[in-house]
């Protein structure tokens, strides 16, 4: 029977205690061999451990000088957390021996011995350190709930993610390749907090570049000005084709200048839907009767947001009918056959199509929304979204020919709040950054080759 109760042979190195090779095993923290297990009465699992012989030699070389220590001073007692074995918490008690450095030179007179699996003076093995780091950050789990899934303070939780995120993110950084085509975009990020200590107001946007090919994020900078988008866009420029907005000016003035740049989809129509609810308020357009007593789901501002080949034809026909009695509701048709117009242009795009649209093409039909809303110029909606899209006219054809948008930008961003959700808000834009930052790469970094294997060296 050996040093656990196991039968079998025990094992003992010459001057150590005996160990359990299976309870040594089962345990898996490598450097420390297992003397004895006891279950005690408040439920916990107390594994006496010693320093294994494979890493003795190591354990008594000096952390200053790297000497090899020759005479030991005493015995002490240490009670590092580790992570939970099944259904029971494990309480480690490693008997170790403080050594007394040769080297009159060294400023370390004594040191104890310390593994990487349980570096000095930590109250946590190394493999629960990076566990809090997987679960707030891998996992997305609020730091106080894996501080109480764990046993551990919320200080400590939040300090084990900042190191996991740091050492995570260095190698995203490190092997990530160029990024040929991004999108960039902005979120708020919380109400305005105090002034920092340089007396700047905290801002409440961040400016979020996302890589549109793997769909990480690249980076995140305070507020959405131009400056903010040149700082995130200042290590990509040389590999850099396209850049993928919103209608926004600030990004598009320090957008580099060899880059195309795409027009988002969704914006295109989101401005044109709201052309048409500028229209109703503006003509104050109220039909004689209630929308169910016309026969329609929902009412008529809401309808003409649907895409024209999801409206029931019955529920068309009403639709057309109700706009063509005045003139009044004749305006706001014509804003709507003007977004109609506008995103059959999109419809050529090759995620719609799967086929390459032709320039010539694109440019046909975007000539025809320009000719309708010529026609039309009488309307004040018309008149602003054709000046609109033709201050924007170039980046909306290489939407087009090109099929890229800022769609992984909007996701990411949803993502964004969600973890200021969950976090109940953020006092640091830094903790902030690197929590986004890690929820929104989890699968560049999952594709990252070597990448168990050096979380295993990490924690080894």
């Amino acid at each position: 029977m050996d040093a656990t109760g196991c039968t079998g042979d025990e094992q003992a190195a010459p001057g150590c205690v005996p160990w359990c090779t299976a309870a040594t095993m089962l345990l898996g923290l490598p450097g420390l061999a297992v003397t004895a297990v006891t279950r005690a009465d408040d439920g916990w699992t107390t594994v006496d451990v010693v320093t294994g012989p494979d890493l003795q030699e190591q354990a008594r070389c000096c952390p200053d000088c790297g000497m090899r220590a020759v005479k030991a001073k005493d015995t002490v007692t240490t009670t590092p957390r580790d992570i939970r074995l099944g259904d029971r918490q494990v309480r480690l008690r490693w008997r170790k021996k403080r050594w007394t450095c040769g080297n009159p030179r060294c400023p370390c007179k004594t040191f104890t011995e310390s593994l990487p699996a349980v570096p000095a003076r930590a109250r946590l093995t190394a493999r629960l350190r990076t566990r809090l780091g997987e679960a707030v950050g891998d996992e997305l789990m609020p730091a106080a709930a894996a501080a109480r899934r764990y046993g551990v303070s919320d200080r400590t939780a939040a300090a084990a993610f900042t190191a996991y995120a740091d050492a995570q993110l260095a190698d995203l950084d490190k092997e990530s390749g160029p990024v040929e085509a991004a999108g960039i975009d902005e979120f708020r990020r919380g109400v305005p907090g105090p002034a920092r200590g340089d007396g700047e107001p905290r801002s409440e946007w961040f400016t979020h570049l996302v890589d549109l090919g793997s769909g990480g994020t690249l980076g995140l900078a305070q507020g959405r000005t131009a400056e903010a988008g040149k700082d995130l866009l200042k290590g990509h420029e040389s590999t850099l084709r396209y850049l993928a907005m919103d209608l926004s000016a600030p990004y598009r003035s320090g957008a580099p200048a060899g880059a195309t740049l795409i027009a988002d989809a969704f914006h295109l129509v989101k401005l044109a839907n709201r052309k048409i609810d500028d229209a109703f308020r503006r003509l104050s357009y109220r039909t004689e009767h209630a929308h169910e007593e016309l026969g329609l789901p929902r009412p008529l501002h809401y309808m003409l947001r649907y895409n024209i080949e999801n409206i029931d034809p019955g529920h068309l026909a009403i639709i057309i009918g109700t706009l063509d009695g005045d003139g009044d509701g004749q305006q706001i048709a014509a804003v709507w056959i003007a977004k109609e117009q506008l995103r059959s242009l999109l419809a050529l795009r090759i995620t719609k199509t799967h086929v390459s649209p032709a320039p010539s093409q694109v440019r046909d039909r975007l000539a025809s929304f320009y000719l309708w809303c010529a026609d039309h110029q009488h309307i004040p909606e018309l008149k602003t979204l054709a000046n609109t899209l033709e201050k924007w006219r170039q980046p909306v054809i290489d939407a087009v020919l090109t099929g890229y948008s800022n769609a992984k930008a909007e996701a990411h961003n949803r993502t964004a709040k969600m973890v200021a959700r969950t976090a109940r808000g953020f006092a640091n834009p830094e903790n902030q950054d690197r929590r986004v930052r890690m929820a929104t790469t989890r699968a560049a970094r999952r594709r990252q080759p070597g990448r168990r294997s050096r979380e295993v060296a990490r924690a080894a």
